[in-house]
């Protein structure tokens, strides 16, 4: 049986550290401004038996990717992308599915120092476990 704070810890933990990048893997950004990364769990689904027994469980794998710059925040997509398309969580889980991109768009954040909006992409993966 595996809980939703096991299943977090496996999926979160594949999500590599990229060097410039400050990893935040709770869901929120604290402190500071970016260059972030934001990675965020979020289940939404319980399947069940005719028991009303749990069965599985799905979510998705959220990332958020703010930064400067569209180059910055593109390469680190990319490396973000070849970690974890298909990427496996072990025995019980399903592999990553890329489901969506938002492409890059302005946030509402604003630097202090340009007053030019930080940039903002965002990467989703559906992924399922056993309960």
């Amino acid at each position: 049986m595996t809980s939703y704070s096991e299943a977090r810890k496996r999926i979160v933990s594949m999500v590599p550290d990229l060097k410039g990048w400050r990893m935040f893997r709770d869901g929120l950004a604290i402190g500071g401004s970016p260059p972030w990364i934001v990675v965020g769990l979020n289940p939404d689904s319980t399947l069940r038996g005719e028991a009303l027994n749990a069965t599985a469980c799905s979510g998705s794998l959220d990332i958020r990717v703010v930064g400067e710059s569209q180059l910055g925040i593109g390469i680190a997509c990319e490396k973000l992308q070849q970690a974890l398309d298909g990427a496996y969580p072990g025995s019980g889980f399903s592999r990553l599915i890329p489901d969506k991109d938002s492409g890059i768009f302005a946030s509402e954040l604003e630097s202090q120092s340009t007053s030019r909006p930080f940039m903002m992409r965002v990467l989703t993966w559906r992924v399922s476990w056993e309960v």
